[in-house]
């Protein structure tokens, strides 16, 4: 997806009445909350799975109300029913969230929240909700679709990566620069360099276009595993030696 492309996308209503039936994708790019008893998500929901802070959501869904009521994808709940689904949120165990002292409660539909994601200009999940709706849905090759679902799930999980090393690590370049490394010695018992040598890449291009879907796949699972060790307290070497003595179980040659 170009920029082009994507200005089309947020800037056109049209544009997005035409993809805002294709829901679906939002599971292929990442988890979809539930509230207790509906299909619909709260405003927290939406900015949680967005990433985005919930200011922002809130003004999107002002800014654009008209919109979203045309096609009912918002609405408030009072009363009987709100009760209900603060009752029903507490039996199953969830806590009520931050509706828990409201007198309404904004809910949104599956289609109201891919709707956010075209409008969304500051996510990295929406840019991929909307990279997946104008890319991969033209792409005929399941290969191929499989592919571009993961360079975007991977784009994602190395900006946690990120967000992990700067919160829990130094925050360094040199610091990313050796959680990255580590990952690809994990899959492919060789380094950034390393792997520019064997595809032939130039400086200035993306090592992770040139993996495979299933490359890309262990790449994520190993980013994800070393994201969630910075959390839990571990330093570089014990993160290390537990990922290198684990390689076995990431690498595609050892299935």
């Amino acid at each position: 997806m170009n920029g082009q492309d994507e200005i089309i996308l947020t800037e056109s209503r049209t544009m997005r009445d035409n993809y805002v039936f294709k829901d679906s994708v939002l599971e292929r790019v990442k988890a979809i909350p539930v509230l207790a008893g509906t299909l619909e998500v709260t405003v927290e929901m939406a900015a949680n799975f967005y990433e985005a802070p919930l200011e922002t959501v809130r003004k999107l869904l002002q800014r654009s109300k008209a919109e979203f009521n045309e096609y009912s994808e918002i609405r408030i709940v009072r009363g009987a029913e709100l009760s209900r689904i603060k009752e029903q949120t507490e039996t199953l165990g969830h806590g009520v969230l931050e509706f828990k002292n409201a007198g309404s409660l904004t809910l949104i539909s599956r289609r109201g929240l891919l709707r956010i994601g075209m409008l969304l200009t500051e996510s990295e999940v929406a840019r991929s909700v909307r990279s997946y709706l104008l890319n991969v849905e033209q792409i005929a090759s399941k290969e191929q679709r499989a592919w571009a679902l993961y360079r975007e799930v991977s784009k994602l999980e190395r900006r946690r990566l990120t967000d992990s090393v700067q919160t829990f690590g130094d925050g360094s370049p040199f610091e990313y620069a050796r959680f990255t490394n580590l990952a690809y010695h994990v899959v492919f018992d060789t380094d950034a360099v390393g792997l520019r040598k064997l595809y032939g890449l130039g400086p200035d291009e993306n090592i992770r276009d040139a993996f495979s879907t299933e490359d890309l796949r262990s790449v994520v699972d190993v980013e994800t595993a070393i994201s969630s060790l910075l959390r839990l307290g571990y330093g570089y070497r014990e993160i290390r030696d537990e990922m290198l003595g684990r390689s076995a179980n990431f690498r595609r040659d050892a299935a």
